[in-house]
């Protein structure tokens, strides 16, 4: 009888102990919430790439290493061939090719993820490659990705880093009061995940989440500017929620990425300034966007001399990075598209605008012959 009523009081004691705890966290909250945080980017700004350290690099290479133990890096050509045309793409778009992007396909069918790390690190999961049907659709995953290391989302502030210790603290705090002999030892395990995770999920989280909305922001104005149709972004997310649901209320508290009915809302209030985007990337124009860097900014709205330019008469035809039909994809044009040509080289034929790159001779014509149906 002696013990049940010890083990009672001890019961109550680690309870209250836990709330006290709790209400302590809620005041490094408070106290947190007067941190600076990172300054939001305008809607239709891609930042200027940064330079790779080999600090950078060394890091990005220590993540592939710990991915890489789980889950296996993919050989198949045809699968790794895709997505780092998609990313060389987007670079070139981002004006972010200076320094090399390190792409990796991994092995999990059951894993509909794509991630980037710092030293331009890119890992993409063969579950979200069967997941995405077009390259328009995996191009707004990559985007997105190329999105969070354009913003340096992968570089910690000091005040992130501090949420993050605070998170860590409460959970280790809380199963030291709690923890005793035998049994307690689960008690102290779940008091410590519980109070770490609320915390992580009211300081940490809201941050995360914001980081994760404004990639996509990114993303959706990058894949315009390399020639994808920004609705594809909405339809492929609209689609990803159909399929594998959206968050719910309890469950977002605790996540790191927002709700999918709330990234697609934000989308569509984007929309219409990146279909426009989109449209004058087409035409061979300006793609107007505003730039992190000045010389960039000035670079883009040069408005290019389209009075000579060729056309593309078939349906599709890829503009390539050398006459090749296996080099790197840079742009996929459509019928009706212009391009300024420069000389002849076999079959292919240089182009300057919409990017540099190379055309087969037989896709395109005068303008005159180009306004025919193909």
């Amino acid at each position: 009888m002696k013990r049940t009523k010890k083990t009672e009081r001890l019961v109550r004691f680690q309870l209250r102990s836990l709330v006290r705890l709790v209400a302590c966290s809620a005041s490094l909250l408070w106290l947190s919430g007067c941190a600076a945080s990172r300054p939001p980017i305008p809607p239709g700004e891609v930042p200027s790439a940064t330079y790779v350290t080999p600090a950078d690099e060394a890091y990005g290479l220590e993540v592939l290493r710990q991915l890489s133990q789980q889950y296996p890096i993919v050989q198949n050509d045809a699968e790794v061939n895709r997505v780092r045309d998609l990313v060389d793409r987007l670079a070139r778009a981002a004006n972010a090719a200076s320094s090399p992007w390190n792409v990796y396909v991994l092995q999990g069918d059951s894993v509909v993820n794509a991630a980037a790390t710092r030293g331009n690190f890119v890992f993409v999961w063969t579950g979200m490659l069967h997941t995405a049907y077009t390259d328009a659709e995996l191009a707004t995953v990559l985007a997105h990705e190329l999105g969070h290391v354009l913003a340096n989302h992968t570089q910690a502030t000091p005040e992130e880093e501090a949420n993050q210790i605070i998170a860590n603290m409460s959970g280790e705090i809380a199963s030291s009061i709690v923890a005793t002999q035998g049994q307690y030892g689960a008690l102290a395990q779940v008091a410590g995940l519980l109070v770490k995770e609320t915390v992580k999920a009211l300081v940490v989280n809201p941050e995360s989440q914001r980081q994760e909305l404004e990639a996509d922001q990114i993303g959706i104005f990058l894949m315009a500017d390399a020639g994808f149709d920004p609705n594809q972004a909405v339809s492929f997310w609209v689609r990803f929620g159909g399929q594998y649901g959206s968050s719910v209320d309890g469950a977002q508290f605790f996540s790191t990425h927002p709700a999918t009915d709330e990234r697609i809302e934000a989308l569509e209030e984007l929309l219409p300034a990146a279909e426009e985007r989109y449209k004058q990337t087409r035409k061979g124009g300006s793609s107007g966007r505003k730039s992190g860097g000045s010389a960039r900014a000035s670079g883009r709205n040069a408005k290019p001399n389209l009075a000579n330019a060729w056309v593309v008469t078939e349906q599709t035809t890829a503009l390539r990075q050398s006459p090749d039909d296996n080099s790197p994809l840079i742009q996929e044009l459509q019928h009706g598209d212009r391009v300024v040509v420069g000389a002849k080289q076999g079959q292919w034929v240089e182009v300057s605008i919409p990017s540099k790159g190379y055309v087969r001779a037989r896709d395109i014509a005068p303008p005159d012959v180009g306004q025919q149906s193909p």
